[in-house]
């Protein structure tokens, strides 16, 4: 009951708000940049209410847990990330004075037919970000109230609609600053009971053993889907539903090896039993888990590979995020933009060192989730799991209200990014066909967003980082800091990086290659395709003999203090 409450508690703030905003969505600035007056630290929270997505809320202790502590390359590149953002972008976008992203390429390069593709391009890589925050919700939701996954999706799908074509920007910003602190503390209140009970004398249970997974306790997992298994030994359980293809129920023997379990089967698991691992997931003992570059690492098998493309994306992918850069167009000046940068900073590096405690102690306590496709609700069942009676509920419940406030407030940027680039740079419209373009970016993500169940949080991030490490930013870096690049030459940039980076995370989807390097080199891309961007742009730029018109102009503009900019 409490974990509801607390879901709803959330929901109620997060509407409140957004309708205090509509009194102030009466402008166009007012709707896309929030007039251009939101204070640095108001807006570095309403940042942090956005990064702290279900990406890291939800993904990163999922990637934890079940590939060991190379995943933490993920929270190095978005910290490395976001001080490269307040070093090179921040300052000078704000001082250019666009209101998105698309319109900044366009003018820059005095390109008109550069708006709507970079607005594609933001479009893509913002909608597999979106349907992150939507299986999110799914699974959270399902979690903590019992619902089908599909409630989830659609009832946050219409809530953040409803709460942008309200408010637009102004009225996200007092949102998104409010979800910043749910989930701040709903992070750091577990994890300092979290803590406190694996430093305690009381459990002499360790996350590095020489020993894979087992059940501390009875345990209950439940398969909401079709699962393949591989179990590490026989083992007697209770069990109601269907294994390998035949209906059990009740008191059964499970042989070592392969077993498919059926859709809606609840197998409990006797304690010491070795945890069965779904078949996509290579079996690692504790010290296996804690070593750097294991063998089970994301990229099929090549784990340094995948480290430094996880770092690529992360640390690119931040810089040219839609829904973190367009943020800084709400400062007044360029020098708060900056300012406001360095408050994010501040504000997300403690909740970045928190969030792996989740994922490692689901290894320890949840096992189950190893083999049932719910790694994603680690961070949720956690709390649950090591604590009992009242206390266990009051933790669950402020998870609970954290998870929803990441995936509600990141929404929220996501589709005000999509529908900014759709009315603003493709329509070239106003505040209804902006209002327009969020019901049907909404719909459109409900509708995929009930596909992507069986895909991982942290895999459809990995897709969006990768699309903007590989097309966005090296557009951004490329126009702020050098004045040779042409309108071919980010075209160029674009549509290699863009388009390449996009073909291999579709390729990925639908599971054209399974394993080794094939594998790696289409599920990370962006080792090889951000640098293939930059080298595209930089290239075709000084084959071009076309030159941008006043680019002096607009580098001062760009670069100098806004006390001395012309």
């Amino acid at each position: 009951m409490m974990p509801l409450v607390s879901v709803l508690l959330v929901t109620i703030g997060t509407l409140a708000l957004g309708t205090f905003g509509l009194r102030f969505a009466r402008t166009t600035s007012n709707f896309f940049v929030a007039s251009r007056s939101v204070h640095p630290a108001w807006n570095a929270f309403a940042i942090c209410g956005e990064a702290m997505s279900a990406a890291s809320f939800l993904g990163v202790p999922a990637l934890v847990l079940v590939f060991g502590i190379d995943m933490l390359w993920v929270l190095i590149g978005w910290t490395i990330g976001f001080l490269l953002l307040s070093l090179f972008i921040a300052a000078p976008l704000r001082r250019f004075g666009s209101y998105t992203i698309p319109e900044f390429i366009g003018g820059r390069l005095d390109a008109p037919i550069m708006r709507p593709i970079v607005a594609t391009l933001v479009i893509v890589s913002s909608w597999f970000f979106l349907l992150a925050q939507l299986k999110g919700a799914g699974v959270v939701v399902r979690e903590m109230i019992g619902t089908p996954y599909w409630v989830g999706v659609a009832a946050v799908g219409i809530l953040v609609a409803a709460n942008l074509s309200a408010g637009g920007m102004r009225g996200i910003t007092f949102v998104q600053g409010f979800q910043f602190f749910v989930i701040f503390f709903a992070v750091l209140i577990p994890f300092v009971f979290i803590s406190g009970h694996w430093l305690s004398n009381d459990d002499d249970r360790g996350f590095i053993t020489d020993e894979y997974p087992t059940f501390v306790a009875d345990t209950t997992a439940e398969y909401e889907r079709t699962v393949t298994v591989d179990l590490p030994a026989d083992v007697v359980v209770e069990a109601a539903g269907s294994i390998d293809g035949e209906t059990v129920d009740g008191d059964i023997e499970l042989n070592a090896g392969t077993l498919t379990i059926g859709e809606g089967t609840t197998i409990v698991w006797p304690e010491g039993t070795p945890a069965p691992h779904a078949d996509s997931i290579e079996p690692l003992t504790g010290e296996e888990w804690a070593a750097p570059f294991n063998a089970a690492s994301t990229g099929g098998g090549h784990a340094r590979y995948s480290s430094i493309a996880v770092l690529f994306a992360n640390m690119f992918g931040i810089m040219g995020l839609p829904h973190i850069v367009s943020r800084f167009y709400t400062n007044p000046t360029g020098r708060e933009a900056r300012r406001t940068n360095l408050w994010v900073l501040a504000l997300i590096a403690p909740y970045y060192a928190m969030i792996p405690l989740f994922g490692a102690s689901g290894r320890v306590v949840a096992p189950d989730l190893l083999g049932n496709g719910n790694a994603d609700s680690a961070t949720v069942i956690v709390s649950e799991r090591l604590f009992d009676g009242l206390g266990s509920e009051i933790l669950t419940s402020i998870v609970a209200a954290g998870a929803t406030a990441a995936f509600l407030s990141t929404a929220s940027g996501l589709l005000i990014a999509m529908a900014g680039a759709l009315s603003h740079d493709v329509l070239h419209a106003g505040i209804p066909q902006f209002r327009a373009a969020v019901w049907a970016g909404a719909a459109v993500s409900i509708g995929a967003g009930l596909l992507v169940e069986t895909i991982d949080v942290s895999v459809l991030i990995g897709w969006s980082t990768s699309i903007a490490a590989s097309s966005i930013c090296p557009l951004l870096v490329l126009g702020v800091w050098w004045p040779k690049l042409t309108k071919r030459g980010a075209l160029a940039a674009a549509l290699i990086g863009g388009g390449l980076s996009t073909l291999a995370a579709l390729l990925s989807m639908v599971r054209v290659v399974d394993s080794g390097w094939p594998l790696a080199v289409l599920s990370a891309p962006a080792v090889w395709s951000v640098p293939l961007a930059f080298a595209s742009g930089i290239i075709v730029s000084l084959l071009d003999r076309d030159e941008v018109a006043d680019i002096g102009h607009k580098f001062a503009l760009m670069h100098l203090p806004e006390r001395r900019s012309v």
